[in-house]
């Protein structure tokens, strides 16, 4: 039997520089930052070990919101497997160091979200990833379904409340995972996972059928240059709370015919009927309600949350509003404004991911297309009327770095000396080796 080797652990090497003189041994540039969470850091000497905490004001970043397809450009812009050719748009390089700048200056967060997932899943997915989550720094958008349902269900309670028009208060800590204002740790630890091919299939394949639905649709729009944008906003705004009822009955059906032995079902599919996004929001609704054990209260509850998803109140929840206005712009775009070429494949998830997140943002950066029907006259109008989130795609690169740029300008001596102090001279240099070292 062999000997048994022992682990040792040196803590020294969690303590990194700025180093100072220790308090307690009083020797020179031995005290270093050690810990950084939240609003707060701790010191720790070398040679004595003395630990001393210390408090940090509180930050206010900036969330900005990058397409996918921004982080697969910057991704291919510092990696040398993937990208960094002399065809590369030297735009993408300079934007990761402004960004990832900025990002280190404790001054903007961007987190991830689900789109980065679903659509990084096919193509190069792990360098993909490893991007958005330094970029995110372990932040990120709860997925689209959780924000409608907080959103709807912040309106209904305020409704019955008595308020005539609720107001929304859009509170990004209410959407976004991970304490986005905290300041930031030196080490980020990632958990990689694999996704599988049948995954990947399955998202390719619900793309497919999404895009053949939408080409009918599209056809049938070319067709009516009878109608105008608010016959369809109203079309698109009633058809979400139509749908979520349709559903709804729909899941109740099968989950009887189940529970008598008519319909097989396993337990996962099971769980999903009683889980999907209709019952959840329906049930959520009937919690706000007086709680009662009579039958014909009970169907009076049900009735009362059904008239309101089915009524135009829903024209006022911020992301079924642009989602409404986004799919009408398209619409406007084929019957009156000389469009004939279809969406690309990926608008369903554009308009999901903007609709729900653009509320959250001071900064999204986008593809052109999206861009163009954010600026759809109609859009542009209310969307700047209700939210000040200003919108950038390649079409304005020039003015994204300058917004890139105020931001820094903008931060308080104190602010910018205070990063110093915790983290170095150095710690803001832009990280552009992060591919260096991969096999």
């Amino acid at each position: 039997m062999g000997k048994e080797k022992a682990f040792v652990f040196d803590p020294r090497v969690f303590i990194s520089k700025p180093y100072l003189k220790c308090p307690k041994c009083h020797k020179p540039e031995v005290f270093g930052t050690n810990w950084i969470s939240g609003n707060g850091f701790t010191r720790r000497c070398k040679e004595c070990f003395y630990i001393e905490d210390f408090k940090l004001p509180k930050l206010n970043k900036k969330v900005i919101y990058l397409d996918q397809f921004v982080i697969s450009l910057v991704m291919k812009a510092l990696n040398n497997k993937l990208g960094k050719t002399k065809s590369t748009d030297s735009f993408w390089l300079a934007l990761f160091e402004k960004i990832d700048r900025l990002l280190k200056l404790q001054l903007i967060i961007c987190p991830a979200s689900t789109f980065h997932q679903d659509e990084s899943a096919p193509y190069q997915f792990e360098a993909q990833r490893r991007m958005y989550e330094h970029l995110s720094n372990g932040s990120s958008f709860y997925d689209p379904g959780t924000i409608k349902r907080f959103q709807i269900s912040y309106y209904f309670r305020q409704m019955i409340k008595g308020a005539e028009k609720p107001e929304f208060k859009l509170d990004r800590n209410h959407v976004i995972r991970g304490h986005y204002n905290d300041w930031q740790e030196r080490i980020r630890l990632s958990v990689n996972f694999d996704i599988k091919a049948e995954e990947i299939e399955q998202l390719k394949s619900f793309k497919v059928k999404i895009n053949q639905a939408l080409a009918q649709l599209f056809e049938a729009w070319k067709k009516e240059n009878g109608r105008k944008y608010k016959d369809w906003f109203i079309e698109e705004v009633m058809a979400y709370g139509q749908a979520i009822v349709r559903q709804y009955f729909d899941n109740l059906s099968k989950i009887y015919f189940v529970s008598i032995g008519r319909v097989p079902a396993t337990a996962e599919e099971y769980f999903n009927l009683m889980m999907s996004d209709a019952n959840t929001i329906i049930h959520d609704l009937q919690g706000y309600l007086p709680e009662t054990k009579d039958p014909d209260k009970k169907k009076e509850n049900l009735k009362k949350v059904i008239d309101f998803l089915l009524s135009e109140k829903m024209a006022d929840i911020p992301s079924i509003r642009l989602m409404a206005q986004l799919w009408s712009a398209i619409a406007d775009q084929f019957a009156h404004g000389g469009r004939r070429r279809n969406p690309s494949d990926g608008i369903a998830n554009d308009i999901s991911m903007v609709s729900t997140i653009l509320p959250y943002c001071e900064a999204m950066f986008i593809d052109r297309e999206m861009h163009g029907l954010l600026n759809h006259a109609e859009v542009k109008k209310d969307v700047r009327n209700r939210y000040k989130t200003k919108i950038y795609s390649v079409a304005n690169k020039k003015e994204i770095m300058e917004y890139l740029d105020s931001i820094e300008s903008a931060a308080s001596e104190a602010h910018l000396k205070k990063v110093k102090e915790v983290y170095g001279e150095d710690w803001p240099k832009p990280f552009t080796e992060m591919y260096n070292y991969e096999k």
